[in-house]
């Protein structure tokens, strides 16, 4: 049998090595980038917490942090749609065509970029009052945020940068650059918030100047002429046929994504009637949970790749395997996760405050909402499979229904009933299970391998 070879000549793992293999030296990387990043988070929200106070650590997170994860979800779709449309092209050996995506997926990001940092600038802060912000929290949160938007163009740069050079089966480069981004970002936010003494602004500088760290970093390696990308922007010109393959992926992708943030942001709307106790406990757990979604993120992105390769290539076999191994590693780690939060959740929730109040309602949130982790891996990982191999639309439709209509639903039967946060948080599991029961039951049906076979062609 002959081996699958790269377009430069070498022999192509991610086509012929061993899948479970293949999975985790790419998905290693894009975890401990995603650890950095989330590491970050973490760090900067101790920070704020500790030297400014549980008004300033509501402040940058709970409804700021769920407007800032709509913007960055959207810039995260066009990621995947470039990464699909370039892996499609790197595996099946197409390096023309490989490099027009790259010049059009980069002048893409660079005007996607520029409209939501004049959108996040112009609306975030009426949409922070519209949403009933707490008052204490609401001029910290505006003046955050606002800064914060400064830094979508070099974000979105990034990301979409960072997809290809994964598509290309890279992962360590995007790492590097992350690390060494969120090693500026955790010094800068100390400098600025103790010594400087700025505020939630001096937080919000830190991390777009790290932003913009990391979009020089990943615009260098992919101008770099030792490597295949070869980007340049002499005579550069989107291409309309690659941009609407990239909105076909990317799109429905980002608005997939979205969907879990504006459900949350719904969320957000009555966790905000409990009062500034209950925002902050909020924040600070989901700087904790966030930990187990980037590792879901990392395998999504990873079977995304591996899927996306191996489907220019023509070997279904390897996607369908992919998808099974990679669901039984997620699994796992889900049920690792759930075991450590629960074990912990005193101590955790620790690090961020010493508001009595606020330990014990996040405590309470990570013992209630933890041990259903594991009924979240499958929609991740089929959704991710099959984006991979070209097809985001109804994967889209299933999160839409599943995560965002029933979770507005209940948040609305829980504000009429005027129910507890208890009550409230039973939406998350709820539409977790739901959700991934309906993508393994269109996944099982096997329609999408049509669809995909129609974009591609």
């Amino acid at each position: 049998m002959l081996r699958q070879k790269k377009p430069d000549g070498s022999f192509n793992p991610i086509l012929e090595g061993n899948i479970a293999v293949q999975l985790l030296i790419f998905f290693f990387p894009i975890l401990i980038g995603s650890l950095f990043q989330q590491l970050y988070n973490t760090v900067d929200a101790i920070i704020v917490g500790k030297y400014l106070g549980k008004a300033a650590l509501g402040a940058v997170g709970g409804s700021t942090y769920m407007l800032i994860n709509l913007i960055i979800y959207l810039f995260m779709g066009v990621s995947n749609g470039a990464a699909v449309a370039a892996s499609h092209a790197y595996g099946a050996g197409r390096m023309k065509d490989f490099r027009r995506v790259i010049q059009t997926a980069m002048l893409l990001s660079v005007a996607v970029g520029i409209l939501f940092t004049i959108l996040g600038i112009w609306l975030s802060p009426a949409i922070l009052e519209m949403i009933g912000t707490p008052q204490e929290i609401l001029e910290l949160a505006s003046v955050y945020i606002v800064i914060y938007s400064i830094g979508y163009v070099p974000c979105c740069i990034y990301n979409v940068g960072a997809g290809i050079i994964r598509a290309a089966g890279d992962s360590r480069s995007p790492l590097y650059f992350l690390v060494a981004a969120c090693v500026v970002n955790i010094v800068l936010d100390y400098v600025f918030i103790v010594p400087f003494q700025w505020g939630v602004a001096g937080a919000a500088a830190a991390t777009a100047i790290a932003q913009l760290i990391s979009a020089v970093l990943v615009l260098w390696r992919l101008a770099d002429k030792r490597y295949p990308f070869q980007l340049t922007f002499r005579g550069a010109r989107p291409d309309g046929g690659i941009l609407r393959q990239i909105f076909y992926i990317g799109i429905p992708s980002g608005i997939q994504s979205d969907m879990y943030s504006i459900a949350n942001l719904i969320m957000q709307i009555q966790v905000n009637t409990y009062g500034t106790d209950t925002v902050a406990a909020l924040s600070a757990y989901e700087k904790i949970d966030g930990f187990f979604w980037m590792t879901m993120t990392s395998f999504g992105m990873a079977i995304t790749t591996f899927c996306g390769q191996n489907f220019g290539a023509g070997k279904m076999d390897r996607v369908r395997k992919g998808m099974r191994e990679c669901c039984v590693m997620a699994a796992v780690s889900a049920v690792l996760f759930s075991g450590a939060f629960i074990a912990f959740s005193g101590s955790l929730m620790g690090w961020f405050t010493s508001d009595a109040s606020v330990i014990e309602i996040g405590s309470r949130l990570l013992v209630e909402l933890t041990p259903f982790y594991i009924t979240y891996v499958f929609t991740e990982i089929y959704a991710g499979g099959i984006r991979g191999c070209g097809e985001s639309f109804i994967p889209m439709v299933i999160t839409a229904v599943g995560v965002c209509l029933l979770r507005v639903i209940w948040t609305g039967i829980v504000a009429l009933a005027q129910g507890s946060l208890d009550m409230l948080m039973v939406g998350y599991p709820a539409t977790w299970a739901i959700t991934s029961v309906a993508i393994m039951l269109y996944y099982w049906k096997g329609s999408w391998l049509k669809k995909c076979g129609a974009a591609a062609a």
